[in-house]
C-alpha cells in the first residue's frame, strides 16, 4: 500500500514548493549580501597598487648616453631635470634584462625604440625585440656626474623594478614574491623601496659594494621587510643604494 506524503520536496526543474520558497530566497539574499561585504573588506585591506603604467599604446624613440654596468641605463637629456638628464632603465618586454644586447654600445650615444613604463616620474623602457631597436648614434657622449650622499641604514622592501614601476599591480609584497624572484633572476634590476608616513614610496636602484649587479645576492630577501646598510649615490637624477649583501637583514 502506497503512502501519500505532503512534505515539501524540491525538484530542480519544478517550481519551488510554497513553504520552501521564502527560505531559499532568504538564504540567497543573505549569501549575496555576505559576498558583497566580504569583497568590500578584502578590497579595503589591499595596498594601493600605485600609479604605475606600462604604456603599450604607441612606440617611443629616445636617445641618450648609454651606461651598461651594472645595469643598462639610458641617460636622456631633460632640461626640466636639475641634472639636465633623466635616467631610464632598459629592459626587455619579458622578464629579462638587456645587458647582452647593449654591452657593445656602452659609453656611446644611442637611440632606442620601445615602450615606456613609468611610476611617479621614474621611467623604464621596454626595448622592442627588433634588431634595430637600439643602435649607436655617435661615440661622442658623456656620462652624467655622480654625487656621493653618505652612509645610510634604511628599512624597506626589495622589489623588481619592472613590475614595481608599472607592469604589475601590485608590484610589491608577498603576493608578488614569485614573480619578483623570476624577474630579478632574469636580469631585471632590483630596487630598494622605502615608504614615508603616508606610505609614499622612494625608489633606489640597488648595486653591491663593488658597484656590480646584486641580483643573485638579494633573492632570499625579495618581498620581505628588510634593513640594509650602505651608501647612497646620485647618478644624474637616479638614486643608487650601494649595499654589501652581508649587511641586509630581515626585520
Amino acid at each position: 500500500m502506497s503512502e501519500t506524503r505532503n512534505d515539501p520536496f524540491y525538484v530542480g526543474y519544478l517550481p519551488l514548493p510554497g513553504t520552501l520558497a521564502p527560505v531559499v530566497k532568504a538564504i540567497i539574499g543573505l549569501g549575496i549580501v555576505a559576498a558583497i561585504a566580504f569583497a568590500f573588506v578584502l578590497s579595503a585591506a589591499q595596498s594601493d597598487p600605485g600609479p604605475g603604467v606600462w604604456d603599450t599604446s604607441k612606440i617611443y624613440e629616445i636617445e641618450g648616453h648609454l651606461t651598461v654596468a651594472p645595469y643598462p641605463i639610458l641617460h636622456v637629456p631633460d632640461e626640466a631635470s636639475p641634472n639636465k638628464t633623466r635616467a631610464v632603465l632598459l629592459v626587455s618586454g619579458l622578464k629579462f634584462g638587456v645587458e647582452d644586447r647593449t654591452k657593445a654600445m656602452a659609453g656611446k650615444r644611442v637611440r632606442a625604440k620601445g615602450e615606456f613604463i613609468t611610476h611617479q616620474g621614474r621611467g623604464m623602457f621596454a626595448l622592442l625585440d627588433d634588431d634595430d631597436a637600439i643602435a649607436v648614434v655617435s661615440d661622442d657622449s658623456r656620462a652624467p656626474p655622480t654625487k656621493q650622499l653618505g652612509e645610510h641604514t634604511m628599512v624597506g622592501e626589495i622589489c623588481d623594478s619592472k613590475c614595481f614601476l608599472g607592469v604589475m599591480k601590485p608590484g610589491s609584497g608577498k603576493t608578488h614574491r614569485g614573480c619578483a624572484v623570476r624577474c630579478i633572476s632574469g636580469g631585471i634590476p632590483p630596487i630598494f623601496v622605502t615608504r614615508d608616513a603616508n606610505h609614499e614610496p622612494t625608489v633606489y636602484l640597488m648595486v653591491d659594494h663593488q658597484h656590480q649587479a646584486i641580483n643573485k645576492a638579494v633573492l632570499p630577501f625579495v618581498a620581505e621587510p628588510v634593513a640594509a646598510q650602505g651608501s647612497l649615490e646620485m647618478q644624474g637624477d637616479l638614486l643608487v643604494y650601494v649595499v654589501n649583501p652581508s649587511k641586509i637583514t630581515r626585520q
